[in-house]
């Protein structure tokens, strides 16, 4: 019973709480209120405690139930007249964007964040810094001189970011890492890796195992910051990354009918939101027919 009351507490963490149906869960149990009330409590201790010097709480045990609490993800709340009052201990603030959106978040004393199209991220202060969270998509980082430092997580590495300006970016599970400015050391990777600071301008890839940078080119880092201004950058682009690109940012998809095209290499910069300029360019130089429908914009070849 503790246990499922330390879910609920987690998902509000999260912000994946269901409120309806944790007041069902509730109601099903007098006891489950209790269990909800003393893990509560639990949290609220251990808020308390993370507020000590760190000799304290090397110094300290930690009770099951306590321990069960922390590691479910805190958050504190108070309960009456049969309503949930939120009112979270280490809850994580949280922003999103739907597919063609973007937003702004002023991190106060730390910088300012920035959220690409379809992304989701999380944080909330530490005592060594600001930790942040990738949950999805795409973010642009601006760390101000003299901040804390960032813990950057994705899944399950990371990086410790210092002042400066950084791009994070979930590709198939890896997080990569731009570094415009500033230094970076992973975490969360194998001990054996031997990972060393790096300082931009440069680019990694993140994994469990080692992280793997790469020279950034101007192109490179230009196509980064394009974004950022409303835009993306091609810079000869095969076209089937060009659309798979594109589509990040598009709700009506478009779709590649003719396979031999995806290799026709592309390049410009068009307004990530709007791809009408981008397929005029391909129906004027490389005679692909653009074929609108409700659902998808279908390319293929021109039939001469």
């Amino acid at each position: 019973m503790l246990r499922a009351a330390a879910q609920w507490l987690a998902r509000a963490d999260l912000g994946t709480l269901d409120n309806e149906a944790f007041e069902r869960w509730r109601a099903e149990d007098p006891r489950h209120a209790l269990a909800f009330i003393r893990v509560s409590d639990a949290a609220r201790r251990a808020a308390m405690d993370g507020a000590e010097a760190p000799a304290v709480r090397r110094s300290r045990k930690v009770d099951p139930t306590r321990r069960g609490a922390i590691a479910a993800g805190l958050a504190l709340f108070s309960l009456g007249g049969g309503a949930l009052v939120a009112g979270k201990v280490n809850a994580r603030d949280r922003a999103s964007t739907p597919v063609g959106g973007m937003r702004h978040v002023d991190l106060a004393d730390t910088g300012a964040l920035t959220l690409n199209t379809d992304s989701a991220a999380s944080w909330k202060p530490g005592h060594d810094g600001l930790r942040l969270w990738l949950e999805r998509g795409e973010i642009a980082l601006d760390i101000v001189a003299n901040a804390a430092p960032v813990h950057l997580k994705a899944g399950p590495v990371g990086a410790r970011l210092g002042p400066g300006r950084y791009n994070a970016r979930l590709r198939d599970g890896l997080l990569d890492l731009v570094v415009l400015r500033g230094e970076a050391n992973a975490e969360g990777i194998s001990a054996s890796a031997n990972a060393s600071p790096v300082r931009g301008p440069v680019a990694l890839a993140l994994a469990p195992e080692r992280p793997l940078a790469r020279a950034l080119s101007e192109q490179d880092i230009a196509a980064t910051l394009a974004w950022r201004s409303g835009e993306i950058l091609f810079v000869d682009e095969p076209l089937s990354s060009a659309i798979e690109e594109y589509n990040r940012h598009l709700v009506r998809k478009i779709v590649i009918a003719d396979p031999l095209l995806g290799g026709l290499r592309v390049g410009g910069r068009f307004v990530a939101d709007d791809p009408s300029a981008f397929l005029r360019a391909l129906q004027t130089t490389m005679d692909v027919r653009v074929t609108p429908s409700q659902e998808a914009l279908l390319l293929s070849r021109k039939i001469s």
